[in-house]
C-alpha cells in the first residue's frame, strides 16, 4: 500500500516537476544601470507581478533585461520565451506573432516636453505640425490618426537616451514616455531631462508567449484572472 501511495503521489507531481522555466525578458530602454532604472518603480512592479504569476500558475520564469529591439530579435529566433509588459499592437509586424495573455496592467503614457520651469506643460493640440519622438515599434491610438494625416510627425528612436537627446537638441518638440519613466527622467540631472505633460491614455500590456509554449497560455490566463480578482496585481502598478 505504501508503494502504491507513493507511486500515485509521484504521478500527481510529475506535471509540476516537468514544468519548464521560461526565459522572460523585460525592456530596459535606457543606457543607465538596471539599479538606477529600478528607481522609477516600473521595473520592480513588473518583476513582482511576474513572481505572483509564477506562484499562482506554477510556471517558472528567469527574468532578464534587454532593449526593446533586442527583446524582439531574441523572441524571433527562439532565444526568449516570454516578453513582459507588451501591447499586441507593438508587435503587429513581427514574423513571429506570439500568444498574448490577459492584460497584467494598464500602462499610461504621457507627453514629455523640454524642461522649462517658467512654462506650463503644453497640450497635444498646441503641438500641431510638430514632431513627436517615440520608441521604435510603439504605437499609441490617441496619436495614430494625427500621424497618418501629417498633423503631427513621428520620429522613432532606438532607446530613451537617444529620444531625450533629440528633445534636448530641439529635433523633436515632445516625446512619449510611460508615466513613471517620464517622472523618473524629470528628476534626473539638474532641472531634469523632460517635463511630463498631457496624458495620452493607457494601453493594456500583457505577457507575450512564444508559440512553442502556447499550451501554457490557459494556465497563465487563469492565474492572471485569479490575481486580478483578488486585487493583487493592480496595486503593483498604482500611482506612487
Amino acid at each position: 500500500m505504501n508503494r502504491l501511495w507513493w507511486g500515485l503521489m509521484l504521478l500527481l507531481c510529475l506535471p509540476a516537476l516537468a514544468q519548464p522555466t521560461l526565459r522572460a525578458g523585460l525592456a530596459n530602454d535606457s543606457g543607465e544601470s538596471l539599479r538606477a532604472n529600478a528607481d522609477d518603480g516600473l521595473s520592480l512592479a513588473y518583476r513582482d507581478a511576474l513572481a505572483l504569476i509564477a506562484r499562482q500558475s506554477g510556471v517558472h520564469f528567469q527574468l532578464d533585461y534587454y532593449p526593446s529591439q533586442r527583446l524582439e530579435q531574441l523572441f524571433q529566433v527562439g532565444k526568449l520565451d516570454v516578453e513582459v509588459g507588451v501591447n499586441a499592437s507593438w508587435r503587429a509586424l513581427s514574423p513571429v506573432a506570439g500568444f498574448y495573455t490577459q492584460p497584467i496592467a494598464d500602462a499610461e503614457f504621457v507627453l514629455c516636453l523640454p524642461p522649462d520651469k517658467g512654462k506650463r506643460p503644453a497640450t497635444l493640440a498646441s503641438l500641431k505640425g510638430g514632431t513627436i519622438g517615440t520608441l521604435l515599434g510603439q504605437r499609441f491610438p490617441s496619436l495614430e490618426s494625427a500621424f497618418a494625416s501629417r498633423k503631427l510627425l513621428r520620429d522613432g528612436s532606438a532607446n530613451e537616451d537617444e529620444m531625450l537627446d533629440k528633445l534636448r537638441q530641439g529635433r523633436v518638440q515632445a516625446v512619449v514616455l510611460e508615466r513613471r519613466r517620464a517622472q523618473y527622467w524629470s528628476r534626473r540631472d539638474e532641472g531634469g531631462r523632460c517635463l511630463p505633460g498631457e496624458s495620452l491614455g493607457s494601453l493594456p500590456v500583457a505577457l507575450r508567449l512564444h508559440p512553442r509554449y502556447r499550451d501554457l497560455l490557459p494556465g497563465l490566463n487563469q492565474a492572471i484572472q485569479q490575481l486580478q480578482e483578488q486585487g493583487r496585481l493592480r496595486p503593483l502598478f498604482a500611482r506612487r
